[in-house]
């Protein structure tokens, strides 16, 4: 090989290193999106919208929603409890116990709605329940004795729209306990068609008949 032939390929086979170091020297290490280069290799970029934070505002919006001490709607349009507490009807005790058979009486109860307004449309008042302020009496359901009940005073519909007053009955055994002079009162539920009727029926003035007191009849 002359001399000319030898240098071409010196030249040649230099520009192949020199254009293998240019590239293995410029070019930088091939980065994936979503990492950064560091001096020890790629390292991950952080997301600002990680999965943890939003799962903390989620919470804190459904907190905010249901919020502490909110009302229920049910409730300001059905109120049960106490009949004297929660709007109900008056009531007045119609006279001594009258005896069914042995150690079983009869009271008769007049129930009214009381005040100068008549009984608002779509009101209720149910008793539901009689409650005697001491042991030794309990106390059914039942119509009875010779007042005029028509219907027993417990599980009944007791004043409603266009009705301002009712006789009713409750029938009571006395017990070894019994003691003369137990009162009995009513728990019931109101339901109005909106929260000011309930709240003007709660509101009103009512002045209710005597005590329902139960004594032993005479002859038992």
């Amino acid at each position: 090989m002359s001399c000319s032939q030898r240098s071409g390929a010196a030249i040649a086979a230099a520009a192949v290193i020199a254009a293998v170091l240019l590239m293995a020297g410029c070019a930088g290490p091939v980065v994936d999106e979503g990492q950064t280069e560091t001096s020890q290799g790629p390292t991950d970029i952080a997301d600002d919208t990680d999965d943890e934070g939003e799962g903390d505002e989620g919470e804190g919006d459904e907190g905010e929603g249901e919020g502490e001490g909110d009302e229920d709607p049910e409730q300001d349009l059905v109120r049960t409890g106490p009949v004297a507490e929660y709007g109900g009807p008056a009531y007045g005790d119609q006279g001594e116990a009258e005896i069914v058979e042995d150690g079983v009486w009869c009271k008769t109860i007049a129930v009214f709605w009381g005040g100068s307004e008549p009984v608002p449309e779509g009101v209720r008042f149910t008793f539901e329940q009689a409650v005697p302020d001491r042991g030794g009496l309990d106390v059914e359901s039942g119509v009875c004795g010779t007042s005029g009940a028509d219907r027993s005073c417990i599980d009944m519909p007791a004043v409603e729209a266009n009705e301002s007053g009712i006789f009713c009955s409750i029938v009571v055994r006395p017990t070894a306990e019994f003691q003369d002079g137990t009162s009995i009162t009513f728990t019931g539920t109101l339901e109005c068609p909106t929260r000011e009727i309930c709240d003007a029926v709660v509101a009103r003035d009512v002045v209710p008949g005597p005590p329902i007191v139960v004594n032993t009849p005479e002859g038992a």
